[in-house]
């Protein structure tokens, strides 16, 4: 046992601890053990409601459940700081962005609810950066908490000057703990919108300088907060000196085994490796959407270095939601009363499964705006004048009502939305099914996006050869057309080209041609050359046909998620519109992507 009396154990909430020799340093004693306890979340991305997750238990039986939400983050860790030894408190980055409650209310709502947590820190996060320097300025000056990142630097003229700050040291029964902030550098420069006024300095250079700080401040325990992804982590630390825990985020990994509920987790939690000196680090992140809550156990020796690590993280379900059973055939269930005890009962004995009601102060604050959002739907963002109809496939009267030769109106508005705000994409690719409806003359409202774009998808951005973008596209169509399945039909922005169904599988695309992003002008694409495309997080897995998405990373490595909300590439779009004083219209014949169908 790591923590005595207020063990995890003790709490009801048995830690895997793993116990490690040789790095202790040699005059540490038992009596000079200090323990902490971290409790963590990342990426909630605005992600203030509970959402469904289906979960396998007892040989394949399938149960959708609640999970999450704010609320019930916000009961587990002020459960965690009264029954964990010494807690420290961090949020590793990414809070904003995401869904309705950052898009009708920017920070608003986020820092609300957050501030109903006791943090220690909050890392900045690349999507803190998605409305600017003045808009992350604001965030923080309504945060209770302290806001750290040692590799991002502001003149003293810019609104973040003084707002963070590059570590916190937090102080324990007289011992000192260092916190370092880091945020990913390059994509938060490519991908997100701060001012040209910001550095962002090389990571691993600014948090060795930083834990250098603290060590000559006598400061020998350093957790690491950091927001450049779970490997860039474990990079991270093999280049660092005296680094001891880090805590991280931004690729939103579940760790730790989840195989008792048929989800699949990236890797251990923690996960152990070694910094530049050969000391033991523990590597933690808790998963993303606030459906996670981390709850690690650390102990370190009298030199500060780690002697045990270990614990759990706990995937927050609702014991105050109904669950149902789902048929081998997909039909739903709800569960009586009994049923749901004796399912709830299963959990319970789980280690990484946390059954938590819903903070009433939170479920009541954000009410407040959940109420308005409901309301909000009905809000005008802009106005069609005319209609822009769908169909999946050219001709095939989709939306019942235009017969379209070059099929969808709307499809190839949608990939230009998302090509407007993927900064880095040559192109864009989006299947059929996920466009769900056609858009009649008038008003165009935030309920029209979500209902346009009603899936919890994001902007996925692929680097991939000209060759394999056509074999995209032909995998695409022969799923559309062999396999009947109509959703699989490919649409485009920054790509046009010509189909012909009656020739063979594989044959039927050709002169496809590539959109200069800067100037404008068309070309043949090069069979050779490295593109970006974007494309929905859904295709992007290669589902609905779209092998050619996942070969491509298996073989040269993962894209690129922004977790960007792929319906409010739509609402930016018709924003953009309206302040130019312009209404939804077709794209250009020139810009459509079907050049001739047959």
């Amino acid at each position: 046992m790591l923590f005595g009396k207020k063990s995890l154990i003790a709490a009801g909430m048995t830690a895997a601890l793993l116990a490690f020799s040789g790095c202790g340093g040699d005059g540490a004693t038992a009596d000079a053990d200090f323990n902490v306890s971290v409790i963590h979340i990342n990426d909630h991305h605005s992600n203030l409601d509970e959402s469904a997750q289906i979960l396998t238990i007892d040989s394949n039986q399938k149960y959708e459940v609640k999970i999450g939400g704010m609320p019930r983050v916000i009961t587990l860790i002020n459960e965690l700081q009264k029954s964990m030894t010494n807690p420290i408190t961090i949020h590793a980055g990414d809070a904003l962005q995401g869904t309705m409650y950052y898009s009708m209310f920017k920070y608003e709502a986020d820092a609300e609810m957050m501030n109903l947590i006791k943090w220690d820190s909050l890392t900045i996060g690349n999507h803190e950066f998605d409305d600017g320097d003045e808009n992350l300025a604001g965030f923080i000056s309504k945060l209770s908490t302290k806001v750290i990142s040692s590799n991002i630097e502001v003149p003293s003229t810019n609104v973040l000057s003084g707002k963070f700050s590059p570590y916190i040291i937090k102080e324990i029964n007289g011992q000192k703990i260092g916190i370092v902030g880091v945020t990913i550098a390059d994509k938060t420069k490519d991908s997100s919108f701060p001012s040209k006024s910001i550095v962002f300095n090389d990571e691993t250079k600014s948090v060795q300088k930083a834990i250098d700080e603290l060590k000559s401040k006598g400061i020998n325990k350093i957790i690491v907060a950091s927001h450049v992804g779970y490997d860039k982590d474990l990079e991270l630390a093999k280049n660092l000196t005296d680094v001891d825990v880090m805590v991280g985020g931004d690729s939103h990994s579940l760790l730790g085994d989840f195989t008792n509920v048929g989800l699949k987790s990236v890797g251990a939690y923690p996960t152990m490796t070694k910094n530049k000196s050969g000391e033991s680090v523990c590597a933690v992140q808790a998963s993303q959407y606030s459906t996670v809550v981390g709850a690690l156990e650390v102990s370190f020796n009298g030199a500060g270095a780690i002697k045990e690590c270990g614990g759990k993280p706990k995937l927050l379900v609702g014991n105050d939601a109904a669950v149902s059973y789902i048929e081998t055939n997909g039909t739903k269930t709800t569960l009586s009363t009994d049923a749901k005890n004796t399912f709830f009962n299963k959990l319970k004995a789980m280690t990484n499964i946390a059954l938590t009601k819903a903070d009433a102060t939170a479920t009541t604050t954000l009410k407040k705006y959940s109420d308005k959002i409901s309301s909000l739907k009905a809000t005008k963002i802009g106005e069609a004048s005319e209609t822009l109809g769908h169909n999946r496939i050219p001709a095939d009267t989709y939306d019942k009502v235009n017969k379209l030769p070059l099929g969808s109106d709307i499809a190839p508005i949608v990939s230009k939305s998302f090509y407007d705000l993927s900064l880095k994409s040559d192109a864009c690719i989006q299947n059929a099914g996920g466009v769900r409806i056609a858009i009649n003359p008038g008003d165009v409202t935030y309920g029209t996006a979500y209902t346009l774009l009603p899936f919890a998808n994001t902007l996925f951005e692929i680097t991939m050869k000209g060759s394999e973008i056509k074999q995209v596209l032909e995998d695409a169509i022969t799923a559309a057309i062999d396999k009947k399945s109509t959703g699989s039909f490919p649409y485009a922005y920054g790509l046009r080209y010509d189909i012909d169904t009656t020739k063979a599988a594989n044959q039927r695309v050709s002169n496809l041609e590539i959109k200069n992003r800067s100037s404008g002008a068309w070309g043949a694409i090069e069979e050779g050359k490295m593109y970006v495309v974007v494309t929905n997080s859904f295709t992007a897995q290669g589902q609905d046909g779209y092998t050619t998405f996942k070969t491509v990373q298996d073989a040269r490595g993962k894209g690129v998620d922004t977790y960007l909300d792929y319906a409010m590439s739509f609402v930016k779009y018709m924003e953009t519109l309206t302040k130019d004083g312009k209404k939804l219209t077709k794209l250009p014949s020139s810009d459509h992507p079907i050049k001739s169908y047959k």
